[in-house]
């Protein structure tokens, strides 16, 4: 199908478009660029130069094992040595049993921080290039509800190197580092060679070690290709949280008008129509850019499913199932003999299952976020501060405390499994030893089996054994139970569409009357623009409106909307057959 020829109004976007090309062509000492802290050229150094001192103290670390091993001719040398647990001092204990893991999984959560800035933003960096971008490269952009471990390849195929260098960065310092780092911590001699009254040593496995100071010199040298990045203006003046940010965004332009027809569109449709034009943002406005004749983009099929794939049920249903699986396997490993040799030798088993419901659990948490604000305003008369509610750029240790002050505890109690399941990596790390001789009257060693030892001879201590073993079966409790409610109660469909790119809810706002609201107000702050919203005293819903331009539309809009909106059910059409609001008088023939 040969694209329309360009209208008038398009023609005269374009010469708009080409004054603020030439603009920005020139050095614009007033181009803004707000960015957030965890964005900041400080935090990037902050977390460089993290990697690298954990990649040489790593280093040093198995230099001074493997010194200590050759110089002790009896074979028991290491980091340190104990003949029972019980010797060492709480601080030592800890230091060698929960310090090293605990040091890396709260670098990975620094890491996340600006990972999850920089999948945010990155929509808007596009826009704010010279020549603007396509709507592919950035309104229809959606990093935040997309699998992290497939963002890098998404990133690739569009070139946004930035994306690309912070979810490296993060998959690797939050996922791959404390698995390796698990595996690279060892007690000597292992647990079947082990002689009663015997010298235990701390060591580290060389090839495990290399691995982990490999990575994290691979880090540094990403988190210093995303500092040169930044050098980038971001073409905003404050941050765009929410609903409101980006509706301040549209009203100084025609932008809105590519939006026609698609109130109930899925991402595919608004995709294909918006393909043929590209956008800027130029001092926190969106504009329409080049029109594009000839455009030859490949329309990538999303389905028509409005839920994110982690809050449908069949990803929810296996999800659930592979956390009762890990659950039940922990006491197997722990009290069973032949299980307990799997973990004997793969020491990072557990770790490793640990990350990955950690990585989806952390997915299912966006999406909560994402959808709070309109699940909110689906259910009507939402008060003015949720079209400026945006959980997506609320910093995650934050996070549980914000939704609690704002009621919102469905939110809440998924962030604090997000928290939980960072402490579950830790607490799985200590995982491999006889849990049977932890269990009080059966710590002694069996003189007719040989092979046996008692709880003394082991590398825990019986409080951490069941410390341990407690909070790890309470977190992965907690985090099924959560799970299942959040299934039960987000699973359903309550939107035409899914949400999480800036086009999505352009679509939604298009006709919306509550846009006279948001005229000069591109500048303002989250905070001011809050206060603002709650002086006007009006309330707001995702449902069916009457339009600016005189038609039935479903949009985010001010009280009192039509009818509320039900996924599947064309209001309009039921409207003309007269069985909501509107009766046959309304009928034209």
């Amino acid at each position: 199908m040969k694209p329309k020829p360009a209208t008038s109004s398009q023609k005269a976007s374009e010469r708009v478009i080409q004054f603020i090309v030439i603009t920005n062509s020139l050095v614009d000492p007033e181009q803004p660029s707000w960015r957030p802290f965890s964005m900041s050229m400080p935090w990037l150094a902050m977390l460089i130069f993290i990697a690298l001192a954990l990649a040489g103290l790593q280093e040093f670390l198995c230099q001074l094992s493997m010194k200590r091993v050759r110089d002790d001719p009896e074979g028991n040398g290491g980091l340190v040595r104990f003949k029972k647990p019980g010797e060492l001092s709480v601080i030592e204990f800890f230091t060698w049993k929960y310090a090293p893991i605990m040091t890396f999984v709260f670098y990975g959560i620094l890491w996340q921080m600006t990972d999850f800035e920089v999948k945010r933003l990155e929509p808007y960096y596009q826009l704010s290039k010279k020549s603007g971008a396509t709507a592919a490269e950035s309104l229809n952009m959606d990093y935040l509800t997309f699998m992290s471990w497939l963002v890098p390849l998404r990133a690739l195929r569009h070139k946004q190197y930035a994306v690309i260098y912070s979810s490296l960065s993060t998959l690797i310092a939050s996922s791959l580092v404390p698995v390796l780092q698990s595996a690279s911590i060892n007690t000597f001699p292992p647990k079947s060679q082990r002689e009663e009254d015997e010298y235990k040593s701390v060591r580290v496995d060389p090839p495990w070690s290399r691995a982990v100071s490999a990575c994290l010199v691979f880090v540094a040298f990403a988190g210093a290709a995303l500092m040169y990045a930044m050098r980038r203006k971001s073409g905003l003046q404050s941050d765009p949280k929410g609903i409101a940010g980006i509706a301040a965004m549209a009203t100084k332009s025609h932008i809105l008008t590519d939006f026609r027809g698609l109130d109930t569109a899925p991402l595919d449709k608004i995709h294909k129509q918006l393909r043929h034009r590209r956008y800027i943002l130029h001092k926190s406005s969106l504009w329409q850019g080049e029109f594009i004749r000839n455009s030859k983009e490949r329309i990538h099929e999303h389905g028509s499913d409005p839920r994110p794939l982690m809050l449908r049920k069949r990803s929810g249903v296996p999800f659930i199932a592979f956390m009762i699986c890990v659950t039940a396997s922990i006491p197997i490993f722990m009290f069973m003999d032949s299980a307990g040799m799997v973990t004997e030798k793969l020491p990072f088993l557990m770790t490793a299952l640990a990350t990955v419901i950690r990585i989806l659990w952390n997915t299912m948490n966006c999406d909560v976020r994402m959808l709070q604000p309109f699940w909110i305003l689906a259910q009507r008369h939402a008060p003015a501060k949720t079209l400026t509610l945006d959980y997506a750029g609320t910093n995650p240790l934050l996070l549980p405390i914000n939704a609690m002050f704002n009621g919102h505890f469905l939110v809440m109690l998924v962030a604090v499994g997000s928290i939980l399941a960072e402490v579950l990596t830790v607490c799985v790390s200590s995982i491999s030893v006889d849990g049977k001789k932890f269990i009080p009257g059966h710590g002694d060693k069996d003189d007719d089996d040989p092979n046996d030892i008692d709880r003394h001879n082991t590398e825990q201590t019986f409080r951490s054994f069941w410390s341990s073993f407690i909070l790890t079966m309470a977190i992965l409790i907690y985090l099924i139970s959560i799970a299942v409610i959040v299934y039960i109660k987000r699973s359903h469909k309550f939107m035409p569409r899914q949400i999480g790119t800036i086009a999505s809810v352009l679509a939604f706002i298009h006709q919306s009357r509550m846009l006279m609201l948001f005229i000069d107000t591109e500048k303002f702050d989250h905070t001011k623009m809050t206060r603002y919203l709650e002086k006007s005293g009006k309330t707001f819903a995702l449902g069916w409106i009457s339009g600016r331009d005189g038609d039935d539309h479903l949009a985010i809009d001010e009280e009192e909307v039509l009818s509320e909106y039900k996924y599947g059910v064309d209001w309009t059409k039921t409207r003309i057959l007269g069985h909501q609001v509107g009766a046959w008088e309304h009928y034209e023939q």
